[in-house]
């Protein structure tokens, strides 16, 4: 059954379809394709969410983040047709958020996402990979803009790249376990079942070991054999503010992932302090390494809260 869209012809999104198991955590409702390579995408940004709750008057970053996640797997399978058990993969994520145009108003907006895909690579037939420039729009606010490339990989070629990793169950039997959670307050968290930074044993300012929780309901609303990017972009996320003074909001990222990060060795997050300009934001430059190679980088954009 099709659904109207800005007068568009559109599709409703199936939950399939952006990889979730759990029906409330599915962000998008709605696709169309007015254009080959222009796909227009609705949206929900919950105000009550359990885990991505809105901080210091704004939605939280990590709701554009996860929107941006969902519509990965969505335009690979309905707009590319590839397979239901194909596999994509982030290889640079990038966003900057409005932090005016974020506000949570009384009335739950509707979210848009207005997509322009590029640099579609095929092997033969076969859909390999694009790139995807994204303006976010909140109501009637342009709330932000994204760009992200990614791969995809058939089920085959993929289990062929994991090796032995490739068994789900096999890998979240390995994962160690949780570390002790850092201060929620220090990272912007109320719960430290949220918090995804442990303390470091004999480690410096602005290192952490990186928590993984594979019981955490929404981090891992489906099983999977490595780190979830998400989560990745979370410990970020809360790097910036564990370096930071506590009273700043996370308005970008240009995120690179290098490598699967895995679940059976410690992944230290390391945060430089924050560059300021003359604005008041701040740069700050987060990694994770594991076994001595670096396998994750973001560049965080911090600037001061707005104090609703």
């Amino acid at each position: 059954m099709s659904v109207s869209v800005l007068g568009l012809d559109a599709q409703p999104v199936h939950q399939w379809q952006v990889h979730k198991t759990r029906g409330e955590e599915v962000l998008l409702k709605a696709w169309a394709e007015p254009s080959p390579g222009h796909c227009v995408v609705t949206a929900r940004w919950p105000q009550g969410h359990e885990f991505y709750r809105p901080s210091q008057g704004a939605y939280d970053p990590m709701l554009l983040a996860e929107s941006v996640r969902q519509t990965v797997p969505l335009l690979s399978h309905a707009v590319y047709g590839v397979p239901r058990e194909y596999k994509q993969a982030w290889e640079h994520f990038g966003f900057t958020l409005e932090p005016l145009a974020s506000l949570v108003t009384t009335a739950e907006e509707e979210v848009r996402l207005v997509v322009s895909c590029s640099d579609v690579v095929r092997r033969g037939t076969r859909f390999a990979g694009l790139t995807m420039n994204i303006e976010v729009h909140l109501g009637e606010r342009l709330a932000g803009t994204a760009t992200t490339r990614f791969n995809n990989q058939p089920a085959a070629i993929y289990r062929r790249l994991r090796g032995s990793r490739a068994d789900t169950a096999a890998a979240l039997a390995r994962c160690l376990p949780a570390g002790p959670a850092l201060d929620p307050h220090r990272v912007d968290r109320s719960s430290p079942d949220d918090v995804v930074l442990s303390p470091a044993p004999g480690g410096g300012p602005g290192q952490w070991l990186l928590r993984v929780d594979t019981t955490h309901p929404v981090l891992f609303d489906h099983a999977v054999d490595h780190v979830p990017g998400m989560l990745l972009l979370e410990a970020a996320r809360q790097a910036a503010h564990a370096v930071g003074d506590g009273a700043s909001a996370v308005t970008g990222m240009r995120t690179d992932f290098a490598r699967y990060v895995e679940f059976d060795a410690p992944a230290v997050v390391l945060a430089g302090e924050p560059v300021r300009d003359g604005t008041g934001r701040g740069r700050v430059d987060v990694s994770i390494e594991q076994h001595g190679v670096r396998v994750f980088t973001s560049e965080v954009t911090v600037e001061p809260a707005i104090g609703l």
